[in-house]
C-alpha cells in the first residue's frame, strides 16, 4: 500500500491544491491500493474543512506541541502502507513522477527518493513574485542528505531510524537525511520534478526576521552539534555560517593579541553576505548586516547552550 502523508498548518488554498494533486496522481496512475492522511498542526483557518471535502481522507489534529517532525511521525504511525509518501501541505505533486519512482506493480524502485522542485515564490500577501527551481540537477540524478518537504521512503527504512526527531522545530528533514546517510541510504535526488512548492522564500524580509526571533535560527547549530563528526555537517556549516566561523576566529585572535582592528575582517564578511542577500530582496543593506550579525550571535550561543528536548506526541482523529 502507498500512504500519502500530508502535513500542514493554515495552508488554505494551498492544501486544496495539494490534495487535488494527490488524487490526480492516484487516478492518472491507476493506483488502487492507497490511503491519504492529513495531519493538521492546530490550523486556525479552514484547512480541516478543506481536507474533509475530499473523499476518504484520514484527518488527525495535533493537540500538543506542533512541528513538522511531530506531524510526519503521527502520519507514519497511523498509516498502513509499506511505502510512505510525505508531502508538505503547500506542495502540488507531479503525476508523472510516479513512473520515475515506481514500477508497474507499485513497487518503489529506490528505498529513499525525491526529485527537483519548482518554487512558486510569493510575497507576504500571496502575490506571485517569481518562479524558480530548487534541488534541481537537470543532467543527472544525485545522492544528497537534504530531503526537503516531499520525499518517498520505504516504511522499514523509516522505522529503522525511528522516524524524525521531535526536538527539531527546523532542520528535522536534514537530520533524518544525515542519519539515513550514515546507514548507507542517502536520498536519491532524481533529476525530474516531483512537486511545485507554493512558498514565501526564506529571503523574504518579513520571514527572515520572524525566523530570527521565533527560535528557528537556534536549530542549525543543534543539527551541527548532533552530527559534528560528519563531513557533510562541516561542509554545511562552512557554506552557511562562514561569517560566524570568522567571528570566532577573529575573537580568539583579538583576545590573544588585543588587535581590535581585526574585527574589520568580520565586518567585511558581513558586508559581503549582506550585499549578496540584498540583490535577492528589497531589504536595506544596513538591516541585512544587522540581521546576519544577530544570527551569528544567536547561533553561537545555540551551539553551546541550547539543548532542546524531544516533545511528546498528542493528537486526535477528526
Amino acid at each position: 500500500m502507498l500512504s500519502f502523508i500530508i502535513i500542514g498548518k493554515n495552508e488554505g488554498w494551498k492544501l486544496t491544491k495539494c490534495l487535488e494533486s494527490v488524487y490526480s496522481f492516484i487516478k492518472i496512475n491507476s493506483i488502487v491500493d492507497y490511503e491519504v492522511i492529513y495531519v493538521d498542526s492546530k490550523s486556525s483557518d479552514d484547512s480541516i474543512e478543506r481536507a474533509k471535502a475530499f473523499r476518504d481522507v484520514l484527518i488527525f489534529q495535533i493537540t500538543g506541541e506542533c512541528n513538522a517532525a511531530i506531524g510526519r511521525n503521527i502520519g507514519a504511525k497511523e498509516s498502513k502502507g509499506d511505502i510512505l509518501f510525505f508531502i508538505d501541505g503547500d506542495m502540488e505533486i507531479k503525476v508523472d513522477f510516479y513512473k520515475v519512482a515506481f514500477d508497474d506493480n507499485l513497487n518503489l524502485m529506490y528505498p529513499f527518493v525525491s526529485g527537483g522542485l519548482i518554487n512558486c515564490n510569493y510575497n507576504s500577501n500571496w502575490n506571485l513574485l517569481y518562479v524558480s527551481e530548487y534541488h534541481r540537477n537537470k543532467k543527472k540524478d544525485k545522492f544528497e542528505n537534504d530531503t526537503g518537504g516531499v520525499f518517498i521512503i520505504k516504511r522499514e527504512l523509516w522505522e529503522q531510524v525511528g522516524g524524525m526527531k521531535t526536538k527539531f522545530k527546523r532542520n528535522e528533514d536534514l537530520d533524518l537525511g544525515m542519519r539515513l546517510s550514515k546507514l548507507g541510504y542517502p536520498v536519491l535526488r532524481k533529476k525530474e520534478i516531483i512537486a511545485c512548492h507554493h512558498t514565501i522564500p526564506y529571503s523574504d524580509k518579513k520571514r527572515a526576521w520572524k525566523l530570527l526571533f521565533d527560535t528557528s535560527e537556534l536549530y542549525p547549530m543543534v543539527l551541527f552539534r548532533d552530527h559534528i563528526t560528519s563531513a557533510v555537517a562541516w561542509r554545511r556549516v562552512f557554506s552557511e555560517n562562514y561569517t560566524l566561523l570568522l567571528l570566532i576566529l577573529v575573537g580568539i585572535i583579538i583576545i590573544l593579541t588585543n588587535i581590535l582592528s581585526l574585527f574589520g575582517l568580520y565586518f567585511i564578511s558581513l558586508l559581503f553576505k549582506a550585499y549578496r542577500n540584498e540583490i535577492k530582496i528589497s531589504l536595506n543593506l544596513l538591516l541585512n548586516i544587522l540581521k546576519f550579525f544577530l544570527r551569528d550571535i544567536v547561533r553561537f550561543f545555540a551551539f553551546f547552550f541550547f539543548f532542546p528536548r524531544s516533545h511528546p506526541i498528542h493528537y486526535r482523529r477528526i
